[in-house]
């Protein structure tokens, strides 16, 4: 078995029978050991899943959500939403939001607020029960599982149980994301006991048992998902939940189901197929924003260049105008999707695109492009919350067999609101941030809804064939780090290795963050332009700029393609 050992810098792994690549050495090496037992890249997706949440259950596990897009080779597969889901019990007046961020009340004001939620008063959506959303990961998992994988629940679950029972060395990330959470400790008992044994927070090189938590997945190992979500953990879940305050209650576990597509969404960039998951996540965003530099030929631009990131800024504002204007868990959902991801409204908003001047862009006028009128009562526009925007509690990860089938999942808990369920050991997620807390919005608090969520796992095709899988951990940033290494792959001839750990940019609004390492030369341009320049460059702790990871062939070998540095992602071939 060949494995990567990122220290800051990586270099390429190669195999020609299959690679897993995951943000945990251990969770890389599980994957790829079920390729060498002969699964195939579904069965070491979902175990490599599976541990992961043991792994890093500040970032994931069964108590939140996620999304997986499968590639069988030859025909087959398809994607499957699995993200959080607003309980019965909330509502668009659920959170009141503090005295000094009224809600917008007037359509300019909500313009002006689009970029920007109000905050909550005592952060009750992103600070403890009152935060918590109907988890889906379980669910998800056993489905993709079922539909495309060839081992049994009991095997795939069987290294996340060793790991959770025996324990496993905390790594400087895990304790760093401790010792940054100990605020939330202190007012939760029950997470106190796990995460600060003895008072003291877990450090690099402990030991770290989660013995309640093997328990609930041995549990499930034995009697399925329905332990989960409908028998005793389910009750432990409900009545921690109702004891505290909190919204979900076991007739949300039990009512969850996961969204299967037969087939995932479709589409391409430069000839190179691509596909994603449709829903409130970030996949039609990101479909939109590489639909809409497609208009433009890049091969005169050079790499890094001012004219290169002012198009992709530009190009990114539009896109994201209009994932806030228009979507949400609304009736409309799947039209909407397939209109904002289509190539004739791509054109539409890359004529808005100016080259010349940084631009506050409105959203393009999709009723048009879908010939129809918008709707009478269709929802206001939302936005991107202020709490808790930095923070991200997500992992992804890409699996590759030798027949060329091909997973990428990515898997979150949010941002981690702090709650461990009772008794169960299960780290729950904080999901409710996701909603705009303003009533009357595309994304507002619905029950059973789902809000809008920034994940986006990817797989690539070249002549019908698979080419690469690709992911990013990162909150918001995703979206924009995906592009960025979609276009330095594509456009730039870079490796994924390459186009991944490229200096990059992000993007929402107005502020543009920008990669220091582009140099005083592309920060001038971009400033004279009219952008406004926030610098930042990624650190062994920290990166501004999200952690992708991601496989892919140069037709003959799969090579790995890890982020380095911060959440750093480990490869693991056979």
């Amino acid at each position: 078995m060949k494995f990567s050992r990122p220290v800051l810098a990586h270099e390429e792994i190669e195999s020609d029978q299959g690679m897993v690549t995951a943000q945990h050495r251990i969770g890389a090496e599980i994957g790829a050991q079920v390729l060498e037992r002969g699964g195939n890249a579904v069965d070491a997706a979902i175990t490599t899943a599976f541990a992961m949440g043991v792994l890093q259950p500040l970032m994931n596990g069964i108590g939140g959500g996620g999304l997986i897009v499968v590639h069988m080779e030859g025909g087959g597969g398809g994607a499957i939403d699995y993200g959080m889901q607003v309980p019965a019990l909330a509502g668009p007046d659920t959170y009141e939001l503090d005295d000094f961020l009224e809600p917008p009340a007037t359509a300019s004001q909500r313009y002006a607020h689009r970029f920007s939620y109000p905050r909550v008063r005592e952060n009750a959506n992103v600070e403890g029960h009152t935060a918590i959303a109907t988890p889906g990961t379980l669910s998800g998992l056993v489905e993709a599982l079922d539909k495309w994988g060839t081992i049994s629940l009991d095997q795939a679950l069987s290294p996340a149980i060793r790991l959770a029972e025996n324990g496993f060395p905390v790594g400087y990330h895990l304790a760093l994301a401790v010792y940054g959470s100990l605020g939330h400790f202190m007012k939760l008992p029950a997470t106190r006991a796990i995460f600060c044994p003895d008072g003291t927070p877990l450090t690099t090189g402990t030991i770290f048992v989660q013995a309640a938590h093997g328990r609930s997945l041995r549990h499930i190992s034995t009697d399925g998902p329905d332990a989960f979500y409908r028998g005793e953990i389910a009750q432990m879940i409900s009545d921690d939940a109702a004891a505290h305050g909190g919204y979900l209650r076991k007739e949300d576990l039990a009512q969850y189901r996961p969204i299967v597509h037969e087939k995932p969404m479709l589409g391409s960039y430069r000839g190179y197929g691509m596909k994603g998951v449709s829903g409130t996540c970030a996949g039609p965003t990101v479909f939109e924003i590489l639909n809409i530099i497609e208009n433009f030929d890049l091969s005169g631009l050079s790499h890094g260049s001012p004219e290169l990131l002012h198009l992709i800024v530009e190009a990114i504002k539009l896109a994201v105008v209009d994932r806030f204007t228009f979507m949400g868990d609304v009736g409309l959902n799947q039209l909407l999707t397939s209109t904002l991801t289509s190539k004739a409204y791509a054109r539409e908003r890359a004529k808005a695109l100016d080259r010349s001047a940084a631009t506050a862009p409105r959203a393009g006028d999709l009723w048009s492009v879908m010939e129809c009128s918008m709707p009478d009562a269709f929802p206001a526009p939302a936005g991107i919350p202020l709490d808790g925007a930095i923070k991200e509690g997500t992992t992804t990860l890409a699996t590759v067999d030798k027949a060329r089938n091909a997973v990428s999942l990515t898997q979150t808990n949010y941002s981690f609101g702090g709650v461990v369920a009772g008794g169960s050991g299960i780290v729950m997620n904080n999901g409710m941030g996701w909603c705009c807390p303003i009533p009357g919005t595309v994304n507002s608090v619905i029950p059973r809804s789902k809000p809008l969520n920034n994940m986006t796992p990817m797989i690539l095709l070249r002549d019908g064939r698979f080419y690469s899988a690709l992911g990013a951990s990162g909150g918001r940033r995703i979206w924009t780090a995906i592009v960025q290494s979609i276009v330095n792959h594509i456009d730039f001839g870079m490796s994924l290795q390459e186009a991944i750990q490229a200096p990059r940019i992000h993007v929402e609004s107005d502020d543009v963050l920008m990669d220091e390492r582009l140099g005083d030369g592309v920060r001038g341009i971009l400033g004279d332009l009219g952008h406004l320049l926030e610098l930042e460059t990624p650190s062994y702790v920290s990166s501004p700029y999200a952690e992708p990871n991601g496989i892919w062939t140069d037709g003959s070998v799969l090579r790995s393609a890890i982020y380095p540095v911060a959440k750093p992602s480990f490869a693991a071939g056979i």
